[in-house]
């Protein structure tokens, strides 16, 4: 995965297709509601901000190690969670159901800082911005999921009236599934 300087890299925990479906679903109604930004982030949850992509052997080790961590549970949210996106961003605000889980102590010393918590974004947005509370999402259960590395980055826009309009591109490298049981 090559890189250029204005993006960012994060390891991040993507769901089932299925799981994803019930996401965006949510992201739907929040749009409706008038909450904007509901589309702005792929439905996966940002684990960690990486110094470097990893190669798939360390994403196949994180994936083992995870599951090891969670045991042959399944991963469950829990209300809503907001943090700030990226770590070192502008007032970017990521929102969305928080997943009751954590990494594994030392799983990536050295190669990235991990989040304060986990959620799965469904919702970014300049911070202040629509604090109205959020429509409760969905209770949502799985046990599929995979890791990936996340490539990051702002892009400016023009709009009509001069003003400048920022967006966000990204792209999730090749997956990494957890494996069924834990070994």
């Amino acid at each position: 995965m090559k890189i250029d300087k204005s993006e960012q890299i994060y390891l991040v925990l993507v769901p089932h297709r299925d799981t994803r479906l019930l996401l965006r679903k949510y992201s739907g109604t929040l749009l409706k509601e008038g909450f904007e930004g509901a589309y702005s982030f792929p439905w996966v949850a940002p684990l960690a901000s990486l110094l470097r992509p990893l190669n798939p052997q360390e994403l196949k080790n994180i994936a083992h190690a995870f599951r090891k961590s969670a045991g042959n549970c399944k991963f469950n949210t829990e209300g809503t969670e907001t943090i700030q996106f990226p770590p070192k961003g502008n007032n970017e605000v990521l929102s969305g159901p928080r997943l009751d889980l954590s990494l594994p102590p030392d799983l990536l010393k050295g190669i990235g800082d991990p989040f304060p918590s986990i959620i799965i974004g469904t919702r970014l947005f300049q911070g202040g911005q629509n604090m109205k509370p959020l429509p409760c999402p969905p209770a949502i259960s799985f046990s599929a999921a995979a890791v990936a590395n996340m490539i990051w980055q702002p892009v400016s826009l023009s709009a009509k009236d001069g003003q400048d309009v920022y967006g966000y591109k990204w792209k999730i490298g090749k997956l990494s599934w957890l494996p069924k049981k834990a070994e």
